[in-house]
């Protein structure tokens, strides 16, 4: 009953490996991406990206095993799948992203786009501390004459940023720095509005 055989026969497919890039030519023949010939940009379940956004700012516990712990807690680094799940208090971060309600049968999940989604995003004490991490890391590894903006480009989104986003970078840490903004908090800012873009939350 060993199905390697069946998984290495689709993960060598073309169809598989496509990336997501537009192609203008074949979009005009199939917008719908019908006969498959783009991957289809997808989101994130939840899981998967607080682990991500642990392991870029170099905060993930990679330990294996033990007592589950609470996602609200401020010290928790370890991987959501040892998160706390009451079924009558379910995690905020949980609730909001999708997670089905622990007390009823739930045979899949319900991808939604809400408000409420982003304003977690934006003002949650979570991402204010892993663009913390991630930018004392990159204060410390990366000396200020190097590429910080394309160092942070690299680690989040495994590309090199274009020279407008090289300079909409640079000029909103001095933007900050000019008004007294300690250079800690200007990079933890830049850092954070990039883990709230959608290209951290989609894989392509």
């Amino acid at each position: 009953w060993s199905l390697k055989w069946l998984h290495r026969e689709i993960m060598s497919t073309a169809s598989y490996r496509q990336a997501s890039y537009r192609d203008e030519a074949r979009h005009a023949v199939d917008p719908d991406n019908q006969w498959l010939w783009r991957f289809t940009p997808r989101r994130l379940d939840v899981e998967a990206w607080r682990d991500a956004l642990l392991a870029v700012s170099g905060d993930l516990d990679p330990k294996l095993g033990g007592p589950p712990l609470d996602l609200a807690e401020a010290g928790n680094h370890r991987r959501t799948l040892y998160g706390r799940v009451k079924r009558r208090e379910v995690s905020e971060v949980l609730r909001l992203y999708d997670f089905p309600d622990p007390v009823a049968h739930s045979s899949n999940r319900v991808p939604t786009t809400t408000p409420l989604q982003q304003l977690f995003v934006l003002n949650g004490p979570f991402f204010q501390q892993e663009s913390l991490s991630l930018a004392t890391n990159l204060l410390r590894d990366v000396p200020p004459e190097a590429d910080r903006v394309g160092s942070i480009y690299q680690r989040l989104y495994q590309r090199v940023p274009t020279p407008e986003e090289q300079t909409l970078g640079r000029e909103f840490v001095q933007t900050l720095a000019q008004k007294g903004i300690p250079e800690a908090e200007a990079w933890r800012r830049y850092i954070h509005t990039l883990l709230a873009g959608n290209e951290f939350l989609f894989i392509d």
